[in-house]
């Protein structure tokens, strides 16, 4: 696997310390890819190399599962439709659109019933389990997703506990969410998005930017281009490269 089949477009040299080390990088990273690729479907992490993600093969539940049971509205409809974009960004910008859709589902009282919300619990528990049962040492972000995700889905259970059957499915969301939090495509959103705060807009016609602002450009855009395609594995290394070229402190 070459540099030019990743399609990275990295120069074989260059100047500076930083452009060197993600030319290093690329070339370290492309080659552990390679010999990794059989077994990360096994062992569930993805880029460990770089900055990892998890495949969860457990289904993990979303907000129209919870709410499956409510009758029909514009305010439901309106959520539903929010939360499904919230995940057409990173982390970051993803989770504060789901933070409000977790509190505008509370005031108007969605929620699910006994079923639904033990239906819930039992499916993030099972992903936490598959998650635990690969024994693999965690980088801290996943870790602490692991972790907000058992808080969360601990506080579903004492609210099943105590009849609350509506609260219950919204923590069990909220579990369920910081698992999704670690896919591919998650993580490589984040990602992108962190070197495109830093990148801004593109120069004028007549502007010129700088080498390794180009290039971290480029690849940010094929990151996206490859996140469009369902390529998430192949999109976080891009986006990876890019907030390595850019000196990005990685959210």
């Amino acid at each position: 696997m070459s540099k030019v089949d990743a399609g990275f477009g990295f120069e074989a040299a260059g100047s500076s310390g930083r452009r060197a080390l993600a030319i290093v990088a690329v070339a370290l990273a492309s080659s552990v890819a390679c010999q990794e690729s059989l077994t990360q479907a096994d062992s569930g992490v993805v880029a460990s190399a770089l900055r990892p993600a998890l495949k969860i093969a457990q289904p993990l539940p979303g907000l129209p599962d919870i709410v499956a049971g409510t009758p029909p509205s514009p305010g439901t409809t309106e959520l539903l439709a929010r939360w499904e974009d919230s995940w057409n960004h990173g982390v970051v910008a993803g989770g504060l659109l789901r933070e409000e859709t977790y509190l505008a589902a509370g005031s108007l009282g969605l929620g699910s019933d006994s079923v639904t919300a033990r239906s819930a619990i039992e499916g993030v528990r099972a992903a936490v389990a598959e998650v635990r049962s690969h024994g693999l040492p965690l980088s801290p972000h996943l870790n602490g997703a692991l972790r907000e995700a058992e808080h969360a889905v601990e506080k579903a259970e004492r609210a099943g506990a105590d009849g609350d059957w509506s609260v219950a499915g919204l923590k069990a969301l909220r579990a369920a969410d910081a698992l999704r939090e670690t896919s591919p495509r998650a993580v490589a959103l984040t990602l992108v998005e962190a070197a495109e705060e830093v990148l801004g807009p593109p120069p004028g016609a007549d502007d010129e930017e700088a080498a390794d602002s180009a290039r971290a450009r480029r690849l940010v855009w094929w990151s996206r281009v490859a996140i469009n395609a369902g390529g998430h594995e192949l999109a976080l290394q891009r986006a990876y490269y890019a907030c390595l070229l850019l000196g990005v402190e990685l959210p």
